[in-house]
C-alpha cells in the first residue's frame, strides 16, 4: 500500500512539474510576441508623427523636424520611451531602466530611441488565473496519462506473464502428445518390422523337425533365419540411433571401400566403383557403417543388385566440397512421393519399410557437416552425399 501511494505521489509531482514548465514556456513565448509588437508600435508612432509634422509644415528645416521629434517623445511618449543624441549619449541600459529600441535617421542627423523597461513590464503578459487553470488542466491531463500508461503497462505485463505461462503449458502438452504419437509410431514400426521375421522363423521352426534330414532345407533354413535376424538387428540399431543425438567421438580417416564392402556383402549388392580405391572419409566408423548399411539395404529392398558409387573430388581451391554418389538399378522412388518427405522419420514408400533408414542416413551426414539428398534415375534411385573437403581426400 505504501509503495503504491509513493508511486502516485511521484507521478503527481512529475505531472505538476510538467504543467508548470509548460505554463512558463507558453507565457514566455507570448511575452516575446508582445515585446516585438510593442517595439514595432513605438517605432511606427515616431515615424508617423514625423510624417504628419512634414505634411503640416512643408517648409520646416531638418533642425525643426529633429526638435519636433524630441518634444513629441518627451511630451507624448515620455512614459514609454526616451530619445537621446546618437552615439555619445547612449546610456548603459541595464543601469537606467532603458532598452535600446531603434535609431531614427533624418538626413545627416540621428537619434537613438530607448524603451522604458517599466512600461514594457506593464505591457507584458503576466501569469493570471486563466493560465493557472490551464496549467492545472495540463497537470491533470499529464497525471491521467501517466496513470493510464502505467496501469496499461502493468496490465500488459500481467497478460504477457499469463500468456507465457499458458504458452509453456501448451508447449509441454504438445511435447507430451508428440512424444506419445512418436511412441505409437515407433511401436507400430517395431511391431510391423518384427512381425515378418518372427513369423518366418516360427514357420520354419515348426517345419524343421519333419525335414531335419533334408540337407537342402536346413541350409535354406539357416540362410533365411540369418537374413531375418539381420533385419531385426538392423531395425534395433536404427531405433537405438534414432533415440539419441549423434556425437562423433572416434573420428578417423576411413577408406570408403572398407565401408562399402561389408554393406554390399550383407545385402548381396555388387559395387561398381570409380576411383574408390584411394578415397577416404574422416568420421566415426560406427555411424558411417550404419549410413551405408541403410543405403544399401534400401537399394536391396527396392530390387537392386548393383550400386554404382562415384566420388567427385576436385583439386581446385575454389571447390570446398566433395560428393559421394550412389546410384542403384532398383525400382526407384515412386513418382508421387516427395523425396524430402522420405527422409523424415517413419515415412516409407514400401509396405515393409520402417521409415528410419534414410532419416538416420541424413542425420549421420548432418553430424559430419554434410548434406544428403535423393534424386530419381530413369532406372533406379540415387543418393548424393555432399561433404566438406576437410572430411574427404583422394590419396595419390
Amino acid at each position: 500500500m505504501l509503495k503504491q501511494t509513493f508511486k502516485i505521489v511521484s507521478y503527481l509531482i512529475i505531472a505538476l512539474s510538467f504543467g508548470i514548465i509548460i505554463t512558463l514556456i507558453l507565457d514566455n513565448i507570448e511575452n516575446v510576441t508582445v515585446e516585438k509588437r510593442i517595439r514595432k508600435a513605438m517605432e511606427d508612432s515616431v515615424r508617423n508623427a514625423v510624417a504628419s509634422f512634414k505634411d503640416s509644415a512643408p517648409n520646416a528645416t531638418t533642425a525643426d523636424e529633429m526638435d519636433f521629434v524630441k518634444r513629441f517623445t518627451a511630451n507624448v511618449m515620455g512614459d514609454k520611451m526616451v530619445a537621446r543624441q546618437h552615439g555619445a549619449d547612449r546610456p548603459a541600459e541595464e543601469n537606467d531602466g532603458l532598452l535600446f529600441l531603434f535609431t531614427f535617421k533624418l538626413k545627416d542627423q540621428y537619434l537613438d530611441f530607448y524603451l522604458q523597461k517599466a512600461f514594457l513590464r506593464s505591457e507584458l503578459v503576466m501569469i493570471d488565473v486563466p493560465e493557472y487553470i490551464s496549467g492545472i488542466v495540463m497537470t491533470i491531463i499529464v497525471f491521467t496519462f501517466i496513470m493510464v500508461y502505467t496501469e496499461h503497462n502493468k496490465r500488459a505485463r500481467v497478460i504477457k506473464k499469463q500468456f507465457e505461462s499458458k504458452h509453456a503449458e501448451l508447449r509441454m502438452a504438445l511435447e507430451r502428445n508428440e512424444a506419445m504419437a512418436l511412441m505409437g509410431r515407433m511401436s507400430a514400426a517395431l511391431a510391423h518390422e518384427l512381425k515378418t521375421p518372427l513369423s518366418t522363423i516360427s514357420n520354419l521352426i515348426h517345419v524343421l523337425p519333419s525335414r531335419f534330414s533334408d540337407e537342402q532345407f536346413t541350409k535354406r533354413f539357416v540362410a533365411l533365419v540369418r537374413e531375418e535376424l539381420e533385419r531385426t538387428q538392423q531395425l534395433i540399431d536404427n531405433l537405438l540411433a534414432y533415440g539419441k543425438e549423434i556425437e562423433l567421438r572416434n573420428e578417423e580417416w576411413i577408406a570408403v571401400r572398407s565401408l562399402l564392402d561389408p554393406a554390399a556383402v550383407r545385402y548381396h549388392i555388387t559395387i561398381i566403383a570409380d576411383i574408390l580405391a584411394t578415397a577416404e572419409i574422416r568420421g566415426d566408423r560406427f555411424y558411417l557403417d550404419l549410413l551405408f548399411q541403410n543405403i544399401f539395404r534400401n537399394s536391396r529392398e527396392a530390387g537392386a543388385d548393383e550400386v554404382r558409387v562415384s566420388v567427385n573430388y576436385s583439386q581446385s581451391a575454389s571447390d570446398s566440397v566433395a560428393e559421394i554418389i550412389c546410384e542403384d538399378n532398383g525400382a526407384g522412388y515412386p513418382e508421387t512421393t516427395d523425396l524430402d518427405e522420405l527422409m523424415n522419420p517413419f515415412v516409407s514408400s514400401r509396405s515393409r519399410g520402417g521409415g528410419l533408414g534414410l532419416y538416420l542416413a541424413k542425420k549421420i551426414i548432418t553430424a559430419h557437416d554434410g548434406v544428403l539428398s535423393l534424386f530419381r534415375l530413369e532406372n533406379g534411385a540415387g543418393v548424393k552425399i555432399i561433404l566438406p573437403k576437410k572430411r574427404v581426400k583422394i590419396n595419390e
